[in-house]
């Protein structure tokens, strides 16, 4: 799988990111001040529909010529920290947790249960890496791509989880591998 790339300039970003469903890189054009406004809700984010303009006629099980969405997370150096590609309005319940599945075979999916708004932070009530934890938190993610996307080590995305649990933000819900 290519890389994700990001082009900078200097009132947007160029971004190509790769589909699983076109297996092609899929070039998104964000304006910056866009990002910045998505920034202060966490992490942002930015959901691109599209088509594979060019499937392959002799694959009966390409279906990329239908309507398929590239969802990325961007971070606040304009970097694509992470990208998911599913059919419809969100991933299915299979696509969540992709290759990395975790030990035991089981898929630990981060869900928010109670929205906190960005006030939460400056009253003290979560700290901004649990702010940015919760935008993640989006039923797209396993616990892995989480720490991934944040780019924190899985052990502190753990912990944060148990302290969002404890406060009846986010629960996490377990789904086995088949």
């Amino acid at each position: 799988m290519p890389e994700n790339k990001v082009k900078k300039y200097f009132s947007l970003i160029e971004a190509w990111a790769w589909c699983e469903i076109c297996t092609e890189m899929v070039n998104i054009r964000v304006d910056k001040e866009e990002i910045k406004a998505g920034l202060k809700m966490g992490i942002y984010t930015k959901e691109h529909k599209h088509l594979n303009p060019y499937p392959d006629p002799e694959d009966v099980d390409d279906v990329s010529s239908q309507e398929h969405t590239v969802y990325i997370y961007i971070d606040e150096n304009y970097d694509i920290t992470g990208v998911r590609s599913f059919f419809g309005d969100s991933p299915s319940m299979s696509d969540v947790g992709g290759p990395s599945v975790e030990p035991g075979g089981e898929v630990r999916i981060p869900i928010v249960v109670k929205e906190v708004q960005p006030m939460s932070v400056q009253l003290g009530m979560i700290s901004m890496e649990e702010f940015k934890l919760l935008k993640v938190c989006d039923g797209m993610n396993s616990v892995g791509q989480c720490a991934e996307i944040t780019q924190e080590p899985v052990e502190k995305i753990e912990d944060m989880l148990d302290k969002l649990r404890k406060k009846g933000l986010v629960k996490v819900i377990k789904r086995t591998s088949e």
